[in-house]
């Protein structure tokens, strides 16, 4: 369709214009190539010019739509053959470029989409050219999409630079088809690269019609709104693209550059007061009294210099140890001398102070630390400190003039763009920086202390104690004395930065400021580096604002460097103090009976560790230092992560499996708007001064690493068949433990935990068993710092079922399960504060000896079991035996209850039969007592017949009756004669009694005096009283039944 509309032009403009169309008046254009690989070529009058096409214009058909060009030339359409271009000019070949952003080139277009409603301000976003790069700029839930469309004709790449400040800025890169699918590994993550600096990345294209696109959107919009952060911005400065189809003309050098030879693939910036116009090849001088900068089509006037226009600087010092202060002006020099102050004319030659203590110098300019010049063994070393032998070193670094620059000290200087710059000047007695410095110009002084600072012990750094924290000697500090001259808004700022790579911000000044000192005690003996940064961030530049340093010192430094002397408390031993046993300090004390003081090594209170060095005397304020709650101090010397602790309630927990290893937990999994699939990946390492490692391992970078106890990085999966993991932007989430400490430690703190805990989703701490792991680190987003909090609850304490059914499976039971806020699946509800909730029976208290219940098995042989059933809310000791043997008695105490009970009860039975047998027995004597005082007078004397005692063999046995009609003559009868009537008795039945009598009563008994005595009870008897008689012959005379002894 193109060709036959050119066609139909051509022929409608050569009716309506009747003048020939020369050469020069026509330009070729071509058609795409279509699906047969061909295309046309046209030529149509050029511009606005007013011809009647001729043979000339006709159409003519390319069937090769493959050939390409080499930088340096162009494709002639006509002869389809490579040309040089001329001088002047330049070509890419086969490469499209983008180096300025005057406007938005033609291939470039922008868009913008919502998050979910439409958003007003999203209309204020999207991507503008800005002369030296273009910007695109976001908020909100807001994202903006550059898109480019191209047309390679062999396989080839896109290289672009680019810069993302922000830390909540996403930038995708992504490449798709004509059909706008994405291609197979075809997205990419841009990494930050923060402030001031740039970053160059490569990416294949292949062969058809591809479009480019890059993405930018906030990565957490709750963020930027709750801290009122700055919106994330894009920068690209280039674009390079090749595999395009080659240029058909020569580019023309743009004004301000020129093309000093053929065959140029670039064209050169013409320098400083130099001017060109557009297709120069060379740059004209600008005249004396004028001047222009780097790349510049015109000059511009040049104002009278002034005092301020120049600075000062000292020569190095020469053979004859002198230096000499001369001026030099500000570059770039833009004022005339002609008509304004010319330079000052040098001053007299002084002479070269010697370096500052503990240094010596290496050269003219240079002054070397005296620890590296003795183990060189220079010569030269007559600055460098000897303490007499009975005094020791002082180690440390003290810089106090500055006629050479300490190698240790690095100086540099920065801009916007990357590349460097120079204001850092030598003033004898001061360091000075930021004269002639812009706006976006940076000025830094680093001191790195590689060795770390002396400690009060020596602690191998073996696999038991591979993590800990052991701070320096006390009277460890940094000390820098400065001043502030700025007229306008300049800033000064120091920071700490660790060997890491975490930086901490230890202070800002800002504004103009008298001589002042500023002292930062350190608190980690570890290795480290300070930096002090100048700025001028203000948009009207004051080149003379600058700061001057006068002093810098560091003590306790571990690099052998001596800037000082000092006596021992107790003498010296080989060299060094002579120190107190490990884990004691010297302090005084004083002796009440001697009236003196006495010095004595005297040992840290509990869980504290001794960082007073044996040079000096100390309190225990500053000899001792208290471990973080969580950590234990080991022999007073280092600090160690507790895997123990206990808390103030009492209650144990054994956390080594807990501690020592790393930990991963990833966030749900996200999607760009592009569709392209990510989620975070944080790792955990509570072991105190252990570290994890987070990755930038894309192939456009070099791998870049953050150290930390916890870390995230944002884990992509690449769209290709080999899913490729990639990680970017590893993000430093906390560096050191602050505390551990329980839920219920407070009332206050039990409360704001659960607060906490259910603002992220989780259900509170009822218990106040929870197990609160809080760490931190600096960032310079969060106005107080980054605070992670891990939160260990043991698993027993909640719904158990209910966790069985979210586990994994039973080995996620047992090592545990880490969480992310359920309603906040980042890790953060603020951007600041993270937490991490981890259930695990790990997590439980060790049970007590009162916790368990015991169970007693039955008692055999004087032995038993007993069997210890623990509770859910604790855990059991691994070498805890469950089940014991103990001793017991034959009986249980029932059964010897039961035995004690009988025996008691047979002895009050026995009692009980003893008392009535006692009893009975004096009745019966009473009984016999009364009938012999009542009826036994005038009685027979025996009731029955001696014998020779074979009566006890059996037969009968007599009793007497007395004859009732004789009473009234007994008195009267002879005293050999009785009135009592001889009865047999049978043998004894089988019913008889002991004696073998059978008693049977009769009315002997009836007496009424008997009843008047009180024996109504007993049994009634009827037989008469017994009475004994003499022996008499008669006795063994057997009577038969019946037979009466008158």
């Amino acid at each position: 369709m193109m060709p036959l509309r050119f066609i139909f032009l051509s022929f409608f403009i050569s009716f309506i214009y009747t003048q020939s169309c020369r050469e020069s008046d026509l330009q070729i254009k071509s058609t795409s190539c279509d699906t047969s690989g061909s295309r046309w070529l046209l030529k149509i009058p050029k511009d606005d010019r007013k011809c009647d096409l001729n043979s000339l214009s006709l159409p003519r058909k390319v069937d090769n739509c493959e050939t390409t060009c080499p930088s340096g030339m162009h494709l002639n359409l006509l002869s389809q053959n490579c040309e040089v271009c001329p001088s002047g000019t330049y070509s890419t070949g086969d490469m499209l470029e983008v180096t300025k952003w005057d406007a938005m080139p033609d291939f470039l277009t922008s868009d913008t989409t919502y998050g979910s409603l439409t958003n007003e301000k999203c209309n204020l976003t999207g991507w503008s050219p800005q002369g030296k790069h273009l910007v695109g700029k976001t908020t909100g839930s807001c994202t903006v999409i550059l898109s480019m469309k191209v047309h390679n004709l062999k396989p080839g790449t896109i290289t672009f630079t680019y810069q993302v400040e922000e830390y909540g800025a996403l930038a995708f890169f992504i490449i798709r088809n004509e059909r706008c699918t994405q291609l197979p590994g075809g997205s990419f993550l841009l990494g930050l690269t923060g402030s001031y600096a740039y970053e160059t990345v490569t990416f294949s294209v292949p062969v058809g019609h591809n479009i480019l696109q890059w993405y930018l959107l906030v990565e957490n919009v709750y963020i930027q709104q709750l801290y009122g952060l700055k919106d994330p911005e894009l920068h690209i400065k280039e674009i390079r693209l090749t595999g395009t189809p080659p240029v058909t003309v020569c580019t023309p050098c743009a004004a301000g550059s020129f093309g000093p030879r053929e065959k140029a693939d670039r064209c050169e910036l013409c320098p400083r007061n130099t001017y060109s116009a557009e297709g120069a090849e060379s740059c004209k001088s600008c005249p004396a009294d004028q001047y222009s900068g780097n790349g510049s089509s015109s000059c511009s006037p040049r104002p009278p210099c002034k005092k301020d226009d120049y600075t000062s600087y000292w020569t190095s010092c020469d053979q004859q140890q002198m230096t000499q202060r001369k001026w030099k002006w500000i570059e770039p020099k833009i004022c005339d001398e002609n008509s304004g102050v010319s330079l000052p004319q040098p001053e007299s030659p002084v002479d070269c102070h010697k370096c500052p203590t503990g240094t010596f110098p290496l050269d003219g300019n240079t002054c070397e630390l005296c620890s590296v010049g003795m183990k060189k063994h220079l010569s030269n070393l007559e600055t460098c400190v000897t303490c007499p032998t009975n005094e020791v070193p002082m180690y440390g670094l003290r810089f106090d003039n500055w006629y050479r620059m300490p190698s240790i000290l690095k100086l540099d200087c920065y801009n916007f763009f990357g590349t460097k710059c120079n204001t850092w000047e030598r003033d004898l007695t001061l360091l000075r920086g930021g004269v002639g410095m812009h706006s976006d110009e940076l000025a830094t002084l680093e001191l790195s202390i590689k060795d770390g600072f002396i400690t009060a012990s020596i602690i191998d750094s073996t696999d038991e104690y591979s993590f800990y924290f052991q701070p320096p000697i006390s009277n460890t500090f940094v000390r820098i004395e400065f001043q502030l001259d700025c007229v306008g808004r300049c800033q000064f700022s120091m920071k700490q930065v660790f060997v890491a790579g975490n930086e901490k911000m230890i202070a800002i000044w800002g504004g103009s400021s008298n001589r002042r000192n500023f002292t930062y005690h350190i608190k980690d003996a570890s290795e480290v580096t300070f930096k002090w940064i100048f700025e001028k961030p203000s948009s009207p530049i004051h080149i003379q604002d600058h700061v001057n340093i006068y002093q810098i010192e560091v003590t306790n430094v571990k690099n052998d460097n001596i800037i000082g002397c000092q006596t021992c408390v107790q003498g010296i031993v080989n060299g060094k103090c002579k120190t107190c046993p490990s884990g004691l300090y010297y302090s005084v004390q004083y002796d009440e009976i001697n009236k003196t003081n006495i010095i004595n090594c005297t040992k840290c209170p509990n869980n504290s560790i001794v960082v007073g060095d044996a040079s000096s005397l100390h309190t225990v304020t500053e000899a001792c230092h208290l471990c973080e709650p969580g950590t234990i101090a080991v022999n007073h010397s280092i600090c160690v992560t507790d895997t123990q602790p206990i808390t103030a309630s009492g209650f144990q927990y054994n956390l080594t499996d807990v501690i020592d290893r790393v930990h991963h937990v990833s966030s749900p999994k996200m999607f760009t708007p592009s569709g392209t699939g990510y989620y975070h990946e944080f790792l955990i390492s509570m072991a105190y001064g252990k570290t994890v490692q987070c990755i930038e391992n894309s192939s456009i970078y070099d791998q870049h690493t953050v150290n930390a106890s916890i870390c995230r990085h944002t884990r992509f999966e690449a769209s290709d068949q080999r899913r490729t993991k990639t990680y970017s932007k590893p993000t430093r989430l906390a560096d050191r433990l602050i505390r551990m400490v329980p839920s219920n430690v407070t009332l206050d703190f039990w409360q704001e935990v659960n607060k906490n805990l259910t603002k992220a989703g989780w259900m509170e701490d009822k218990f106040g068993n929870d197990l609160h792991y809080i760490f931190a680190s600096d960032d310079s987003n969060c106005p107080h710092g980054r605070t992670t909090v891990i939160t260990l609850r043991c698993v027993f304490t909640q719904n158990f079922e209910t966790f069985m059914y979210q586990v994994k499976d039973f080995s996620e039971y047992i090592t545990g399960k880490i969480e992310l806020p359920p309603l906040c699946p980042d890790g953060t509800c603020d951007g600041c504060t993270y937490q991490f909730l981890w259930s695990s029976m790990y997590a439980c208290r060790m049970c007590q000896e009162n916790d368990y219940e015991k169970i007693l098995s039955e008692c055999s042989y004087g032995r038993r079991q007993v069997h210890l059933r623990a509770p859910w809310e604790c855990r059991v000791p691994q070498n805890r035996n469950l089940t014991l043997i103990e001793s017991c008695p034959l009986l249980s105490k029932t059964q010897t209850a039961a035995v004690l009970l009988t025996v008691i009860i047979l002895i009050i039975l026995g009692i009980i039969i003893f008392m009535c047998h006692r009893r009975n027995k004096k009745l019966e004597y009473k009984y016999m007592k009364l009938v012999q005082s009542t009826s036994g007078k005038n009685q027979v004397t025996s009731c029955a017949i001696e014998g020779d005692g074979d009566m006890d063999k059996g037969g009968s046995v007599y009793y007497t009756t007395m004859n009732s009609n004789n009473n009234s003559n007994n008195n009267n009868n002879n005293n050999n004669n009785d009135n009592y009537n001889k009865t047999r008795i049978k043998s004894p039945p089988s019913y008889a009694d002991s004696t073998g009598i059978v008693l049977e009563p009769n009315e002997f008994l009836k007496n009424d005096h008997f009843t008047q005595m009180g024996f109504k009870g007993l049994p009634k008897v009827n037989l008469p009283p017994i009475i004994y008689k003499s022996k008499s012959d008669t006795d063994r005379d057997i009577l038969t039944e019946n037979d009466h002894v008158l």
